[in-house]
């Protein structure tokens, strides 16, 4: 048996890669499973005594004290957690999936140790810039030695075998180093890139590019639009940056940035010799990437890449007996900021202070030429303290940015170590000081000359080509809950502005005019909304809600549950990326757990292409559940490379009988491959066909059963017809769901926000669902579970909506040759509805305009059993575009089935007539 020492010096010949090691190794590694024993020969766990650095599984015993805290944070039993008392760390299991595989021994949890600051999403190794070729992980194991702890994995792909090394030690607290280790052991695909992968959807993270050696070639965050299918695009996309600051979001606290950098790479040759590779890194708004070439370039490596770089990769691989040593660190700092990082590159750069007046002011440091260098946030005292690189003589700016999108600009020069600036000026502001103690939403509309305000904003210009990318808490409204902590004042640039006052759709709004001047602290004095339309027998809901907790969202979660307030809505459903959630504890602590009720779910989204799923099984909403708060992401069901069936078996085997709603399952572009399920029905035979039956061969997938459970993936509960404010989606996804009703295969249809962020309203559209009984903390959840899966329920982005044959309202069942329809729409003065339109079978049976009454009756006849669904429609006014950007005044029922013979028994109608896919605008009223 080897001891502690022996197995040290094998983690340490993977991480050092040492002249004299080189020369003594094998030129091909033990096996994984020997190499495996090897690593866990070391006794006790491989947990330092007496020390501060840890390295071990986590098991129920210790993973409460070993674990990573923090919105971000995943890791659960069976996970690896690494750490040093300074940062706390944790790689996934193997047999745990990620966001882009169905299997894990990833880095998933990054921050400082007990600060519970973790905002990290995973940071994935690929081959060849390929989701296909994901470096698989097949085994994990960790120690504790000289005076580092240490996580090594092993995996194999494409006659690749990869060794990872994360440690941490205490010379230098704040880094993570992570080495991995490539050689050729079999034939394989031709290997040209090695790279990671860090995820950050929707700036959940938001990535600063530099050049450490070139600043002159760094962009900062304003990056080269990417498109995956140009290759010219892609080249231009491409930066010569060795290091990503990944800067948390601005109002989660505390604060974090993630310096994530390329400390080397090079080919070891057959002759011991070693050159080394050139990099190359690319962004976008939803990821960062850094990676290396397999082999040296003939031309090019030093400037910008080019087209005759990309030229060579088509000849590139990696020799049987050669190695690619990739070593990388992450540096933690403790501010959203990019200073937190570059202060910790630069310790012996010029120290720059200076006093910005208010606390978490952006200030941005660039070149005289404009090339960026830093970014830094004021402290809670308004001051900034920052360095620069050593050994510049060059001239600088402060860029400091004040509310809406104001910068002021500081000549810097620096002609010592330590240069203070003083107080100096920042953009012009007024402070405005907002009501209390009511739920408000207060929409702020610039009246000309003065532009729509940003409030929220984290003073940072982010680009991805021609688009600014908005932060998540950026938009031009506040929403207050009525509950202690909401914000009292709003700092605004002056000017003229308008100011709407909301609740939701059942409310009225009002208004006020106010003048800011700079300087001024002035009062906004607005009456509060008054309710216009009672709802009594229905509750309100959101089934399709995410903030900070997700993977692609950096919105709080107070922000979040005060939207939702603030929107008068009365159920939510938190459905954070694979990662199940409980908004409950927060909603008690707020006191709103009278009026809101909660209940947890996750959205299972698919983004692997495996065998089982060549096309993945999109994204699917599952609730209610239970979180398990010692699991991997909560206990959230496996998403990757299974279809809907296997996903179905788990739901059905857990308790509180979770339904299983299809998300957005019609999309276009780049998205209808991945988030799309009726895009390719997971299986990658074509899309649903809607016109032809279930039993044909493009559609057959949904209908085939699960050996095993007998499940099908057509055995979903639910479909999200209306998601967001686009109506483009609506009609694509409609047509499919009433496809399946034709079929006799009835699917709820639902409206959800899928809201991430505060311009992106939550709670609107949403589901009214009809319940008689109390909401809140009192809600019965089976007994509103029941009518969700019963489709009692419409979608609306505003109208009121009753609808009835003759006392049978949606999900029930007529019975009857002939019928009365009652429909009865409501709308607050500012949701404008022109039109109702009533559809028997999916076909158009007629179009009513609402200019004379809002209360019809249309007889129906029905010679067959039949189903009835209704839609009413107006165009958005002035009020309602400025409250709702984007929606359209809309409802749609579900449908109410019609037994026209009697006989107990409702038959569907099959494949006959059109679908309704050419209504596209209403009647318009005079």
């Amino acid at each position: 048996m080897l001891g502690p020492e022996a197995h040290g010096q094998l983690a340490r010949a993977v991480l050092l890669e040492s002249p004299a090691m080189r020369a003594i190794a094998p030129r091909r590694a033990p096996s994984s499973l020997l190499w495996l024993a090897l690593l866990t020969l070391l006794p006790g766990a491989a947990h330092a005594a007496g020390t501060e650095l840890f390295a071990e599984r986590l098991t129920a015993d210790n993973i409460e004290r070993l674990r990573v805290g923090g919105p971000d944070a995943i890791a659960g039993i069976g996970d690896w957690a690494i750490g040093n008392g300074v940062i706390c760390a944790a790689v996934s299991s193997p047999d745990h999936e990620s966001v882009l595989s169905d299997g894990g021994g990833v880095l998933v949890d990054l921050g400082h140790c007990g600060r519970d600051d973790d905002q990290w999403g995973v940071l994935q190794p690929m081959v060849n810039l390929s989701r296909d070729n994901v470096m698989p992980v097949r085994e994990v194991g960790a120690e504790v030695a000289a005076g580092q702890a240490r996580i090594v994995t092993a995996g194999q792909i494409s006659g690749l075998r990869v060794h990872t090394v994360y440690s941490v030690d205490h010379h230098q607290p704040t880094r993570l180093r992570i080495v991995s280790r490539i050689e050729r052991e079999a034939d394989g695909d031709a290997v040209f890139l090695f790279a990671d992968v860090a995820l950050h959807g929707h700036r959940q993270l938001t990535a600063f590019t530099m050049a450490s050696t070139r600043p002159s070639l760094s962009v900062g965050f304003t990056h080269p639009a990417v498109d995956v299918g140009s290759n010219l695009a892609m080249v231009n996309a491409l930066q010569r940056a060795d290091t990503q600051v990944l800067v948390g979001g601005s109002e989660l606290q505390p604060g974090i940035a993630y310096g994530w950098r390329l400390v080397g790479a090079w080919v070891q040759r057959r002759d011991g010799s070693a050159d080394p590779l050139a990099h190359i890194a690319l962004n976008g708004e939803h990821f960062s990437i850094i990676g290396a070439y397999a082999d040296t370039l003939w031309l090019g490596g030093g400037g910008r890449p080019g087209l005759l770089e990309l030229a060579q990769t088509l000849l590139m691989d990696l020799e049987p007996g050669e190695r690619i040593v990739y070593e990388r660190e992450i540096i933690l700092g403790d501010r959203a900021d990019v200073a937190s990082v570059t202060d910790q590159l630069w310790p012996d750069g010029p120290e720059i202070v200076a006093s910005v007046g208010q606390a978490n002011t952006a200030v941005h440091v660039v070149r005289h030429d404009d090339a960026p260098i830093t970014f830094v946030r004021s402290d809670a005292k308004g001051r900034v303290r920052f360095r620069l690189p050593p050994g510049e003589d060059v001239r600088y700016k402060l860029l400091i940015a004040g509310p809406g999108d104001q910068f002021e600009t500081h000549p810097l020069r620096v002609n010592g170590p330590r240069v203070d600036l003083g107080a100096l000026a920042t953009p012009e502001a007024a402070t405005l000081m907002l009501p209390q103690g009511e739920p408000l939403r207060l929409v702020f509309l610039g009246v000309a000359p003065t532009p729509d305000p940003l409030i929220g904003g984290d003073g940072i210009r982010f680009w991805v080509g021609q688009e600014r990318i908005a932060a998540a808490t950026e938009s031009n409204h506040v929403s207050l809950a009525g509950a202690a902590g909401d914000p009292d004042h709003v700092r605004l640039a002056p000017g003229h502005y308008r100011v709407l006052a909301t609740r939701g759709p059942e409310w009225s709004v009002s208004s006020a005019e106010i003048e800011l001047v700079a300087g001024q602290r002035a009062r906004l004095d607005i009456q509060p909304p008054i309710r216009v339309l009672d709802t009594p027998g229905w509750l309100s809901a959101d089934l399709h809600v995410h903030a900070a907790p997700s993977d692609d969202s950096a919105l709080p979660l107070r922000r979040r549950i005060a939207a939702f307030a603030a929107q008068g809505a009365d159920v939510i459903v938190s459905t954070e990326h694979d990662n199940v959630f409980d908004y409950g504890p927060l909603i008690r602590q707020l006191g709103l757990d009278d009026r809101i009720a909660s209940l947890v779910g996750v959205e299972i989204t698919s983004t692997s292409k495996g065998p089982n799923a060549p096309s993945t099984s999109g994204h699917a909403n599952a609730f209610p559940l239970r979180r398990d708060p010692l699991a991997y992401r909560g206990g959230a069901p496996r998403g990757e490379n299974v279809r809907l069936r296997t996903l179905l078996a788990d739901l059905h085997a857990r308790p509180l009988a979770p339904i299983l709603q299809l998300n957005h399952p019609r999309e276009a572009g780049f998205d209808a491959d991945y988030g799309s399920y009726f895009s390719h029905l997971a299986v990658g035979r074509g899309a649903y066909d809607p016109i032809r039956p279930l039993d044909h061969a493009q559609n057959r997938a949904l209908i085939e059963r699960d050996r095993r459970s007998g499940l099908r993936d057509l055995d979903f509960d639910a479909v999200e017809l209306l998601n967001g404010p686009s109506m483009t989606r609506y009609r694509l996804t409609r047509g499919d769901w009433l496809s399946l009703i034709r079929q006799g295969e009835v699917r709820v249809g639902t409206a959800n926000s899928d809201s991430h962020s505060t311009r992106h309203l939550v709670a609107l559209p949403r589901n009214y669902v009809a319940f008689d009984g109390p909401g809140g903390r009192d809600l019965d959840t089976e007994a509103f579970m029941r009518a969700v899966r019963g489709g009692r329920l419409y979608g609306s982005t505003g109208p009121i909506l009753e609808v009835t044959l003759d006392g049978r309202g949606p999900g029930e069942r007529f019975r009857g040759a002939a019928g009365e329809l009652h429909i009865v729409v409501r709308a607050a003065e500012w949701v404008p509805v022109h039109e109702v339109r009533v559809f028997v079978n999916g076909a158009l049976r007629q179009r009513v305009d609402l200019a004379e009454s809002r209360d019809l009756v249309v007889p129906l006849r029905f010679t067959a059993d039949a189903f009835v669904t209704v839609e009413v429609e107006g165009e958005a006014g002035p009020i309602y575009a400025a409250i709702a950007p984007g929606f359209t005044p809309f409802a749609f029922s579900n449908p109410i089935f019609v037994d026209a013979d009697g006989d107990g028994r409702w038959l569907p109608i099959g494949l006959q007539g059109r679908l309704p896919t050419t209504i596209t605008a209403p009647l318009k009223s005079p």
